[in-house]
C-alpha cells in the first residue's frame, strides 16, 4: 500500500432493496474496498454477487428502491455523506467516469455518437458548430481503435455494432479525463483485438493521468492482464482479496480458486471446467457460509457458522478452509467431449444442412458524410458449407461481417447476391411464407433484451409454439416444460410464471435457447452466445450447445470473438476481416498453427491467465486501423495493415490455397 491516502476508500458497504412482500433483502454486506492514485483494482465474481450493485451505489447510481445502509465512501479526502445531491453530481461530473456493461441501454437512440460524446466534453450535443470539440470527438473515437470516425460520429447508436457502441461509452467516460475511471464489464461485447486495445488503452491513461481504476469482470483471464490488485466478490459478501500475482499463485478461498480453474485456456485438452450449482438467491441466503451449498472443502462448521475476514501473509480470506491447493469446486461440464461428436450423427456422410454460395450483403450508408448513395459492404463473396451437427465458427473483428452473414442464414436479411439454402430452401423466403416453421433461428448475445420484461417466460415459450403450429393450444404448457427440462432447468414447471428479471442471465440464455428450439429449426445460429456470461455460467450454456448438437443434429453457426471458446467447441473455424473469410480449418488446427497473418494477430491478442506472462509477452500488432466497410480497399483487404504485403496484394485478390487437411487460406504471402 502507498504511504498517501487512498483515492478511495469504502468501509463496511452494505446495501438493502425493500422486497414487495415484506421485509429487504441485503445485496451487499460489509465491504471494504481501497483503490490508490495509479492503481487498478478488478472487482471478480459471478453473475449476481453484488458486484456491479457496489460500483454504482458509491457516487449516488444506486437505482431506486436500493439504498446504502451502512458504511462511508471517501472520495480524494471528501466523504461523500455530507454532500448534497447538486454537489456529487459537479463531483462525479468532473472527477469520475463510468462505464456500464449494456451500451445500447445507457446510449440515447435519438442521439448520434458523435452528439453524445461532445455532450460529455462540452455539456452540449450541439458538436457540429465547435470545430475543437469535433476534433476531440474525432480524436477520441481513433484513440478507441475505430478506423472511420467520421462515420461512426455521424451514426447512431442502432447503426452501430455492440463492440462499435462500447466504445463509444468509454470515449464518453474518459472525456473529461477522470480522477476515478470505474468499468463495469466494459469488454464483454468486444473482440480480442479491440479488447486489448482497451486494456493498453486503460494503462496508458493510468500512466498519463494517474487516475485509479475499478475494473469489474468476471473474466480472470483480464484479471491477470489488467489488476494490480484483485478482490473476489461472492453473494454479496468480500471473500478474498490480495495482490494480483498471489491471488493466481496461491488462490486461498476455494471460489477463487474455482474461478480461476474455470478459464478457458487457448488449445490444449483440458474439458471445459463449471462451479456446480448457481449463486444462491440473496433473499433466500444458506445458513452459515453462503458458498457452503458448492463447497467441496464444507464441514459441518461451514454449514452453521458464517466465517469472519482474516488478515495474513497471503491476503484477506473469508473462509474456515483457507488454503492453497485444497478442493476446488471447478468440475468437468456433463457432456461428450469433440472427440466423441461428429457431425454425422446418423444421416448420410457429406450431407449439407447449410450451403452458402458468393453471398454478398450491402447496406445504404444513411446520412452523414456519405450521403444516400454511398454502400457498407458488409459481407464480400462468402461461400462455405455446415454439415448437419457441425459446429462451425466465424470470428474476426467487430465490423468484420459476422453478424451479417448469421442474419443472412437465418433470413432476416435477404442477399444482395449469391445464393443461401438449408436442406434445398431458401431461409429468407421461408420465412416470410405465412404459417411456415422457420428453417433456422437465431440467439443473440443479451438474453434479457431477447426476453418481453413483461411477459412471463410461459408466454415466450408458447408464443412460438403456437405461432409455428408445433402443437395444439393445450399442449403448449407440457411442451413448453419439456424444453425447460432440455436446457436444464429443472423442474421446469417452476420457471413457467417467472419474468426475466427474476432469473440470472444464464437462466435467462437458457429460456432464450429453448425459445429458439421450440420452432424445431434445423439450424441454430448463435450469435455472442455467452460473451455476457460469467466464465462457470459460459461453461454451461456450452456445454449445453454441445448436448444439442449431438442429441438433435443441429448445425449450429457460432459468432463468437472468443478464440478459446472456439478451440473448445468448433470442429472447424472461419476467420472473416471486412466481410470476407480470410481462413477456415479445423478449429484446433487454426488455432495452434494460424497461417494468415491476420488470424496470427488475434490468436496473440487472447489474454493469458498468468500475471507475469501476460505483461511480459508480445503481441502481433497490425499497423493501422480497420479500414472503413464504404470504402474497402483494393486486392487484399486487410494489406493497408499487413507488414508482409507487398505490391501483389495491394491489386490482386487472393487465391484460396490448401496448407492442411481441410485447412485454406487466402493470402499471397502464407507462413
Amino acid at each position: 500500500m502507498n504511504a498517501a491516502p487512498p483515492l478511495l476508500s469504502v468501509r463496511d458497504l452494505s446495501i438493502e432493496f425493500p422486497r414487495p412482500e415484506d421485509g429487504t433483502t441485503r445485496a451487499v454486506e460489509g465491504v471494504d474496498i481501497e483503490v490508490d492514485a495509479g492503481e487498478i483494482v478488478c472487482l471478480v465474481g459471478e453473475s449476481g454477487c453484488g458486484k456491479s450493485v457496489t460500483v454504482r451505489s458509491l457516487f449516488g447510481l444506486l437505482p431506486p428502491p436500493g439504498r446504502m445502509v451502512g458504511g462511508r465512501v471517501i472520495f480524494d479526502g471528501t466523504d461523500l455523506a455530507t454532500l448534497d445531491p447538486a454537489r456529487l453530481r459537479a463531483l462525479c461530473g468532473a472527477s469520475v467516469g463510468y462505464v456500464f456493461q449494456d451500451p445500447m441501454t445507457h446510449l440515447n437512440p435519438l442521439l448520434t455518437a458523435g452528439a453524445q460524446i461532445a455532450e460529455a466534453i462540452a455539456g452540449r450535443p450541439r458538436w457540429g458548430r465547435d470545430p475543437e470539440v469535433a476534433r476531440r470527438v474525432e480524436v477520441l473515437l481513433q484513440e478507441l481503435g475505430i478506423g472511420d470516425p467520421a462515420r461512426v460520429a455521424q451514426s447512431y447508436p442502432h447503426q452501430l455494432s455492440g463492440g462499435m457502441r462500447q466504445r463509444v461509452m468509454i470515449a464518453m467516460a474518459i472525456a473529461r479525463r477522470p480522477r476515478l475511471l470505474i468499468l463495469d464489464e466494459p469488454t464483454t461485447a468486444l473482440d480480442v483485438t479491440i479488447q486489448a486495445q482497451i486494456i493498453d488503452l486503460i494503462r496508458t491513461i493510468q500512466r498519463q493521468t494517474g487516475c485509479g481504476l475499478i475494473f469489474v469482470t468476471h473474466d480472470f483471464g483480464l484479471v491477470a492482464e489488467l489488476a494490480d490488485r484483485v478482490y473476489v466478490m461472492y453473494a454479496g459478501q468480500m471473500v478474498e482479496q490480495g495482490r494480483v500475482e498471489k491471488i493466481f499463485a496461491r488462490p486461498q478461498h476455494p471460489y477463487t480458486q474455482g474461478l480461476i480453474d474455470c478459464i478457458i485456456p487457448l488449445g490444449g485438452e483440458r474439458p471445459l471446467l463449471t462451479i456446480g450449482g448457481e449463486v444462491p438467491d440473496l433473499r433466500h441466503l444458506p445458513a452459515g457460509c453462503r458458498f457452503h451449498p458448492r463447497c467441496p472443502r464444507a464441514s459441518a462448521r461451514c454449514r452453521t457458522e458464517l466465517p469472519e475476514i482474516a488478515c495474513g501473509a497471503e491476503g484477506v480470506v473469508r473462509c474456515w478452509h483457507a488454503g492453497h491447493g485444497g478442493l476446488s469446486p471447478a468440475v468437468d461440464v456433463v457432456g461428450p467431449t469433440l472427440a466423441q461428436t461428429g457431425p454425422s450423427h446418423g444421416r448420410a456422410a457429406g450431407s449439407v444442412a447449410v450451403q452458402i454460395a458468393a453471398v454478398q450483403k450491402s447496406f445504404p450508408a444513411r446520412g452523414g458524410a456519405f450521403g444516400g448513395r454511398a454502400m457498407v459492404h458488409a459481407v464480400n463473396d462468402v461461400s462455405l458449407d455446415l454439415a448437419p451437427g457441425e459446429i462451425f465458427a466465424l470470428v474476426g473483428e467487430s465490423g468484420s461481417g459476422k453478424s451479417s452473414l448469421g442474419r443472412l442464414v437465418v433470413g432476416l436479411e435477404p442477399t444482395t447476391s449469391g445464393q443461401i439454402a438449408i436442406a434445398g430452401e431458401d431461409p429468407a423466403r421461408r420465412l416470410r411464407t405465412p404459417g411456415a416453421r422457420p428453417l433456422a433461428q437465431m440467439v443473440f448475445q443479451d438474453p434479457y433484451s431477447s426476453l418481453n420484461p413483461r411477459k412471463l417466460i410461459r408466454h415466450a415459450l408458447a408464443q412460438p409454439l403456437i405461432n409455428h403450429r408445433i402443437c395444439r393450444p393445450a399442449e403448449t404448457e407440457a411442451r413448453s416444460i419439456h424444453l425447460l427440462d432440455l436446457m436444464g432447468l429443472t423442474p421446469g414447471a417452476d420457471f413457467l410464471d417467472r419474468y426475466p428479471h427474476e432469473l440470472s442471465g444464464g437462466q435467462r440464455q437458457r429460456v432464450v435457447l429453448a425459445r429458439a428450439l421450440a420452432a424445431e429449426p434445423l439450424v441454430l445460429v448463435a450469435d455472442e452466445p455467452v460473451s455476457s456470461l460469467d466464465m462457470s455460467t459460459r461453461a454451461q450454456i456450452l456445454g449445453l450447445l454441445q448436448r444439442l448438437r449431438r442429441d438433435m443434429g443441429l448445425a449450429i453457426l457460432l459468432i463468437t470473438h472468443d478464440l478459446a471458446v472456439v478451440g473448445k467447441m468448433a470442429d472447424r473455424i472461419g476467420v472473416m476481416y471486412l466481410g470476407r473469410l480470410f481462413e477456415v480449418g479445423p478449429a484446433r488446427a487454426v488455432i495452434a498453427r494460424p497461417t494468415h497473418p491476420y488470424t496470427r494477430m488475434l490468436v496473440s491478442a487472447v489474454p493469458v491467465p498468468d500475471p507475469a506472462l501476460a505483461r511480459t509477452r508480445t503481441r502481433v500488432v497490425m499497423g493501422g486501423e480497420p479500414p472503413s466497410p464504404v470504402h474497402l480497399p483494393t486486392g487484399c483487404h486487410l494489406h493497408p495493415r499487413c507488414g508482409n504485403a507487398t505490391a501483389i496484394c495491394a491489386q490482386v485478390v487472393p487465391d484460396w490455397r490448401e496448407v492442411g487437411p481441410g485447412h485454406h487460406v487466402a493470402c499471397h504471402h502464407h507462413a
